[in-house]
């Protein structure tokens, strides 16, 4: 089951206790499925009052929709996105599971 899987490899990484992990419903795109939603979830403290500016920190958070997720994808999803905060950019499809053209493999392929 792809949620033990992501369990287990957020376990092997040492960070369970750092992760939310959930069951979502519907990201309304079944049939690019099963999807996995990974965002991270900021904590922002409120300013020092008497500091005359209100500012907060800029966004940072990564969020991703993975779409045909399997137990093989899980350890890169974790180790790139959770623990690198690199979004895994060819595990993601654009709505209607039409990926764009590659240029350059493309031209790799016609040499």
């Amino acid at each position: 089951m792809l949620h033990d899987a992501f369990a287990r490899a957020l376990e092997a990484h040492g960070v369970r206790d750092r992760a939310e992990l959930v069951w979502q419903s519907c990201f309304g795109r079944c049939t690019q499925g099963p999807n996995v939603l990974v965002r991270e979830v900021l904590t922002v403290e409120p300013p020092a009052l008497g500091t005359g500016f209100a500012t907060l920190p800029g966004p940072r958070g990564s969020t991703a929709l993975y779409n045909r997720m399997d137990e093989a994808r899980t350890e890169r999803v974790v180790a790139q996105h959770v623990l690198g905060g690199q979004i895994v950019r060819d595990l993601i499809e654009p709505p209607g599971g039409i990926r764009p053209i590659d240029p350059v493999a493309s031209s790799r392929r016609n040499s």
